[in-house]
């Protein structure tokens, strides 16, 4: 569970550029709720999940937030900073519990300097994160709140490879920027048509297809961006 190579932008690099990263890293445990990264702070370290899943969030005023992308072991989190941006515009927060390589700022740029394929997974994970914020973006927009509580299921099942796992309303209410109570008429008409048992927090996903037909496009879109 703790082999870096689960974490698919690390399986990408060269041994040598791999080793460069590992030997100045640890592997950690995030609890599923904690916040990783606060907005409008130094960004003091880069995680690569091994497992689990971590949601992106802008935080507006008054506390209101909204999730712009998820990332789980196909990408890193903190990699502005192996950019040269030291400051945080969005608060990171465990969705799932995580195992993570965790590595420092400082140690990471240095690591970035003395290679260009580690640069370039930078920029590559800069443009998949960039392209989730329009598509959630879109989706926020146009599509009804049943439509987009399937698609981050579907996210969310994907990242905890099962479809059992613990999701507490709060946090999902605050994903999707919505009441608490509008993810309980969800839920419940969810589970009316057999997609869904959600009972005290556990969510067990009972039928796929059902989840599938229910959810909006971006899904699909969402999915082959984080290929």
């Amino acid at each position: 569970m703790d082999d870096p190579l689960r974490n698919k932008l690390l399986a990408l690099l060269p041994h040598r550029d791999l080793q460069s990263v590992t030997e100045r890293s640890t592997v950690i445990g995030i609890a599923q709720g904690d916040v990783v990264q606060k907005e409008g702070e130094q960004v003091t370290a880069i995680h690569f999940p091994l497992s689990g899943m971590l949601s992106l969030l802008v935080v507006l005023k008054g506390g209101r937030m909204a999730e712009t992308s998820v990332v789980g072991r196909e990408g890193m989190v903190g990699s502005r900073a192996g950019l040269g941006s030291q400051t945080s515009l969005i608060r990171i927060v465990a969705q799932l519990p995580v195992r993570a390589l965790m590595i420092s700022a400082k140690d990471f740029q240095e690591a970035v300097t003395g290679s260009t394929a580690i640069a370039e997974l930078c920029l590559k994970n800069a443009d998949i994160l960039l392209d989730q914020a329009r598509i959630t973006a879109a989706c926020n927009s146009f599509h009804l709140v049943e439509k987009r509580f399937c698609r981050w299921l579907l996210l969310t099942a994907d990242r905890a490879e099962s479809h059992h796992f613990v999701l507490k309303q709060e946090l999902l209410s605050q994903m999707l920027g919505v009441r608490r109570t509008t993810i309980t008429d969800v839920a419940n008409s969810l589970q009316k048509r057999g997609a869904i048992e959600y009972s005290r927090g556990k969510m067990e996903i009972t039928n796929r297809r059902v989840l599938l037909r229910l959810s909006c496009e971006c899904y699909g879109l969402l999915k082959r961006n984080s290929s």
